[in-house]
């Protein structure tokens, strides 16, 4: 998976380095790697602090004095009607991301993932993106924005059981990040999440996506986030795709890895008069035609300034069933958390008093 994430000259990212470069880092300060799987195991699994961990003696001087832990704060919490909870965390620079915690059946939760502080990829459709970007976020604050969510969503009972990197920011915008974080969170020694319970999206940074490819295996679900057929529509709602065509996406999904009966996952956000048309129906089915793929339908859920409206649930409802005629495996993922800002596309700190001001996107 790499080298352990840096934070600084000598300085290791504690939480986001995964168990083989803790390993070899603690027997390069001397500490011994057999120590690796006992501190991992303590700092993930158990959710001590190192001070905390039993036994470590003045080794744990040793590795106080050359990692950093990333300091991860709840400062906000706002509940949706539907169940979903939003909580905004602050990071140890003042820095604010969200995380969105979408309760399940059976007491299971999915808890919605930000890398990085705002997004670079300014996508007509979504808050997040009239940011700008900020920052990546560090593996180990990934982690640890995990690690705290998970303890939220155990005071109501709630267990998570699935991640989906598709808060705020581009995960492979910050490759580095969200490689170390993931293979932390799968890491059967700490939080043990099972590969195929984690999501990561993307708009599609075609030699990022090879690289999540080659780094996971396909085991980690992929959503390419689409939202056009053609590639003039894609051009004018995301920006990235000036740069590359719909065309290019497909060669990367026609490549990627599908073990057993892992299936790619294609993102449609409904723009009424947009994307909707027969002609982007049409190219999203010469995409995904001879690919093992489900296109999600997901309606625009709005936010202040926005160029669009939402569509009714009988236009999204017609734009699945003309997908499923064009032979698409067409799902419609019904909004989440709309009232408390926290579905799809609406991340972006608007009821915290120390958000960013959005730049406005109009297309």
């Amino acid at each position: 998976m790499g080298e352990a994430q840096a934070l600084g000259t000598g300085v290791v990212d504690l939480l986001g380095t995964p168990r083989p470069q803790l390993a070899a880092w603690l027997a390069e300060i001397g500490v011994g790697a057999v120590h690796a799987d006992r501190i991992f195991g303590a700092l993930h699994r158990r959710g001590l602090a190192l001070e905390a961990i039993p036994d470590l003696g003045r080794h744990a001087a040793t590795i106080a004095a050359r990692c950093s832990v990333a300091a991860v704060t709840v400062v906000d919490r706002r509940d949706a009607g539907d169940g979903t909870e939003k909580l905004v965390l602050g990071l140890a620079d003042g820095a604010l991301v969200e995380a969105v915690l979408v309760p399940m059946p059976k007491g299971r939760t999915t808890l919605c993932v930000s890398t990085q502080v705002g997004c670079a990829m300014a996508c007509s459709f979504c808050a997040t993106g009239t940011l700008g970007l900020s920052r990546h976020l560090t593996a180990g604050e990934i982690v640890a924005q995990v690690a705290l969510a998970r303890r939220a969503a155990a005071e109501a009972g709630r267990v998570v059981n699935r991640l989906v990197f598709m808060g705020m920011g581009e995960p492979l915008h910050n490759w580095p990040g969200t490689r170390d974080a993931l293979a932390v969170l799968l890491d059967g020694h700490g939080h043990g999440f099972a590969a195929e319970k984690v999501t990561v999206s993307t708009v599609g940074l075609v030699d990022r996506m090879d690289a999540f490819a080659a780094a996971f295996g396909g085991r980690v679900q992929l959503a390419l986030s689409l939202h056009a057929g053609t590639d003039a529509t894609r051009r004018r709602i995301v920006p990235t795709g000036r740069a590359t065509s719909i065309a290019a996406l497909r060669d990367v999904l026609a490549r990627w890895p599908l073990p057993g009966k892992r299936a790619l996952m294609v993102e449609y956000v409904v723009l009424p008069g947009v994307n909707d048309g027969q002609d982007e129906v049409q190219g999203v089915a010469d995409l995904v035609r001879g690919l093992r793929a489900c296109v999600n339908v997901i309606p625009f859920n709005p936010f202040p300034g926005a160029a669009f409206r939402s569509p009714t649930r009988d236009e999204v409802l017609d734009l699945q069933r003309r997908m499923l005629a064009a032979g698409i495996l067409a799902t419609v993922r019904w909004p989440r958390g709309r009232d408390a800002a926290g579905a799809c596309g609406q991340l972006a700190l608007a009821h915290h008093p120390d958000a960013p001001r959005a730049r406005g996107t109009r297309v």
